[in-house]
């Protein structure tokens, strides 16, 4: 994978550059849906990670958030979110991320960078070869306190699964009132790898930010389940990644029991 992630890497800077021309300026947003914002960042973006792509691996299938699915001849497929965050990009606040996997034909992740083009933080990890920052291995925060631990939560958009979140969200936070939602998917789950959160707690998952983030924290010595501690399927709705004593603890406080919606 090293030629891939050098790839990866140097694409996930240019579509970095490439959003920040657009950050801070006026910016018309659309929905896709409710509560679904796009900008003309993210096509711009996602328009030139894809047009690299398929110079450097035509035989590689893509399949983006913006345009959807192209086919490929190999069985290998990349995972392109050309900007994770759009609602906070859009709000003017920092805290957004371009998101690149590579998965395998099984749709199991290779590889995966994350990139922060404001704190010029780039995030990577191939399966079996650790997870690093900016060059350096990473590793998730050991144990605290559930009181003293940062979880990320996130609401989702579909109003069915509403009443699961704010369930989940009173189970951990009983536990655990210093609860975050920094507006990133890709850049929580990151920030799991890394240390900077301790754990996140999902009833619903997309499939772009995540896949690849989820190689992350498990390269990292995290885990990353079901919310009731088994196996995570991706595509599955409900997620707990964190590393493995806080995992432990935070199935305690059965969040299964917040599901099904």
């Amino acid at each position: 994978m090293n030629t891939e992630l050098r790839f990866a890497k140097s694409l996930a800077l240019e579509a970095g550059h490439l959003i920040l021309t657009y950050f801070g300026h006026p910016l018309a947003v659309d929905e896709k849906g409710w509560a679904d914002p796009v900008t003309a960042a993210d096509r711009a973006a996602e328009s030139h990670i894809r047009a690299a792509i398929e110079r450097e691996w035509p035989d590689d299938a893509m399949y983006g958030e913006e345009e959807g699915a192209s086919k490929g001849a190999s069985g290998r497929t990349w995972l392109i979110d050309p900007l994770d965050g759009t609602a906070n990009f859009a709000g003017g606040m920092p805290l957004f991320a371009v998101v690149i996997s590579l998965l395998d034909a099984d749709g199991q992740p290779l590889m995966n960078v994350t990139h922060d083009p404001i704190r010029n933080e780039t995030f990577e990890t191939v399966k079996g070869g650790g997870a690093h920052l900016n060059g350096q291995p990473i590793h998730v925060a050991p144990a605290v306190p559930l009181e003293m631990a940062l979880i990320h939560l996130a609401f989702p958009r579909m109003r069915d699964l509403w009443e699961c979140s704010l369930d989940m969200a009173r189970r951990v936070t009983e536990a655990a009132p210093h609860a975050r939602n920094i507006g990133s998917s890709a850049l929580a789950q990151a920030y799991v790898a890394c240390g900077r959160l301790h754990a996140q707690a999902r009833v619903s998952v997309g499939a772009f930010a995540m896949v690849g983030g989820n190689l992350m924290t498990e390269e990292a010595g995290g885990l990353v389940t079901d919310l009731g501690g088994g196996r995570y399927r991706e595509g599955e709705r409900d997620l707990l990644a964190a590393g493995p004593e806080i995992h432990a603890r935070l199935l305690d406080l059965d969040l299964i029991k917040a599901l099904p919606c």
